[in-house]
């Protein structure tokens, strides 16, 4: 009796949605779903359709076919739905297939499906997996509401609680917070969890977020050693081969880097980002072969996927241009432009390129119209330009010898970026790259000791008391360096320290919210964000 109540608890009362391009397979998992008491379903017939049901409703389970005819896949549709967040901590997501290539499998598994279901299969296998499944997952309503608005420390706080229950997913529980704090920037809380799991079990998901938090924290050999531990234990561990490249490329071992991702690729070639960050890495390593190969994939993987991006049509075009096929490199920018029709950022990339291509063809006027026109569109775009596409800018002035522009990019991109590390050693090498005649080390470092005594200054002011003056000085500062998520948020914890102390201020309020949407947009899951947005909240909440 005990049983079958917790079946109806815990089966009948999901909610799902199957998706599937034949009608008869959706017909049947209909007919097996309601066999065994579900009463909610609902059914999509590809993978856009999917999508769409998934941004109306909420769902508890979705079974999702590999193959759904053209269109997206059931990859695709996966990607997507992580990506978007439009499935949560609480939900399922079963992969259904007829394949079992190394090659499918593996592409399927990339963005980790709660499970995978090769077809045919019984009602009772179905019925046998989703009732394990839902043991893993139950009880973590609760906790996606907390993560949904950011607020870590409540999502903590349930799991806490729910840990001290010793409940069966005690495991899955466990994980989630570890994930959740690492996520939140608390390393040393993170680091504790998964040291206490490793103390008890050797579980591969502690070793990798060890090593994420070793890579974050600076620790850079001791995440490469960890890495490659993982993958000397299981070659198949896809995360650890991008954790590794990126350790590698910190420690300025780009030629390994690069020979990870192939490693990565051959194993599993249909990942979208691997294929982009290889193509990427190659063309900064000189290796056209490797680049064009690795970039032609990623775009053929990109046109139905949620990661398709300007920027690898992009550097395809400058792999071609590089050797000698202008008139090719010409045409996949146009077809980008197609693609991207609207984009200021696939303008911005299609005509930085076209100022390569057309300066290698030997047409020095037509790649100057074109860098200059790359120059109003990226002067148009405001303080939300990516740094990425500042250094992108960057090296098309570089590679036109236009040194002095290059070097104006490359201090924009240090004074917008002064605490990211991953970006400062781009920097670095982007300056050794183009052959600029300054010290890669020195440049970024004079550059960040001017933003570290700006920001110290402006904290001082506020810690004695001085919160006008703090607010004038953070103001300049955000005027010069528009993008630099430290001044914005540094500017907008004095205002609001100003606010308390000399009571609410309509402009002050205002200039906070546009301070706070300006970090959100260029980095919605920053731990610094979320807690000055917590002080904001709290002011708005206090009587005057």
């Amino acid at each position: 009796m005990t049983t079958f109540n917790f079946k109806r608890h815990e089966i009948e009362s999901k909610t799902f949605l199957v998706v599937d391009d034949f009608g008869d397979m959706r017909g049947m998992l209909r007919t097996m779903l309601s066999s065994i008491g579900v009463t909610e379903i609902d059914t999509a017939i590809n993978g856009k359709e999917a999508i769409e049901a998934l941004e109306r409703k909420h769902y508890d389970v979705v079974l999702c076919d590999y193959n759904l005819g053209s269109g997206k896949n059931g990859q695709h549709v996966l990607e997507e739905a992580r990506h978007r967040q439009l499935i949560g901590l609480d939900a399922l997501f079963v992969m259904i297939t007829a394949e079992n290539t190394r090659e499918m499998v593996m592409g399927a598994v990339e963005y980790e499906p709660d499970s995978y279901l090769t077809k045919p299969f019984t009602k009772d296998l179905l019925k046998s997996r989703l009732e394990k499944l839902v043991i893993k997952r139950q009880d973590l309503q609760e906790v996606e509401t907390a993560v949904s608005t950011q607020d870590y420390e409540s999502a903590v706080r349930i799991l806490d609680e729910k840990i001290a229950g010793r409940p069966k997913n005690l495991a899955e529980l466990t994980k989630q917070k570890a994930e959740i704090l690492y996520r939140a920037g608390e390393y040393e809380q993170a680091t504790a969890v998964y040291e206490k799991v490793l103390s008890v079990r050797e579980m591969p998901w502690a070793r990798l977020g060890l090593g994420k938090i070793f890579y974050t924290t600076g620790r850079l050999q001791e995440a490469a050693t960890m890495f490659e531990g993982l993958l000397h234990e299981n070659e198949r561990f896809t995360a650890a081969y991008d954790w590794l490249a990126r350790t590698l490329l910190a420690l300025n071992r780009g030629k390994e880097a690069q020979e990870v991702l192939q490693r990565a690729v051959a194993l599993s070639p249909k990942a979208i980002l691997r294929q982009k960050a290889l193509g990427e890495l190659a063309l900064k390593n000189g290796d056209n072969d490797s680049a064009e190969q690795a970039l032609s994939q990623a775009v053929k993987l990109g046109r139905n996927s949620v990661y398709k991006a300007p920027d690898i049509h992009a550097n395809l075009a400058r792999v071609k241009s590089r050797r000698g096929d202008g008139k090719t490199a010409l045409k996949i920018l146009g077809n980008m432009e197609k693609e991207f029709k609207g984009s200021e950022e696939s303008k911005l990339h299609a005509a930085m390129a076209k100022g390569i291509i057309h300066h290698n063809m030997g047409d020095s006027a037509e790649a100057g119209i074109w860098m200059w026109q790359a120059g109003e569109l990226y002067e148009s775009m405001g303080p939300q330009v990516s740094a990425d596409l500042t250094l992108e800018m960057a090296r098309s002035y570089g590679e036109l010898g236009d040194r002095d522009k290059a070097q104006s990019m490359l201090r924009q991109a240090v004074q917008n970026n002064h605490s990211d590390q991953e970006l400062l050693q781009k920097v670095e090498g982007l300056i050794g790259e183009l052959a600029l005649d300054v010290d890669p080390k020195s440049f970024v470092s004079n550059i960040r000791r001017e933003i570290v005594k700006l920001n110290n200054k402006g904290v001082e002011l506020a810690k004695a008391g001085q919160f006008r003056e703090a607010v004038a000085l953070f103001s300049e500062a955000v005027a010069a360096m528009p993008s630099n998520k430290v001044v914005n948020l540094n500017a907008a914890r004095v205002m609001i320290m100003n606010m308390r102390e000399t009571g609410m201020e309509g402009d002050q309020q205002r200039k906070v919210r546009e301070l706070l949407d300006r970090v959100r947009l260029m980095d919605p899951q920053s731990p610094a964000l979320r807690r000055v947005q917590s002080m904001y909240q709290d002011l708005m909440k206090s009587p005057f």
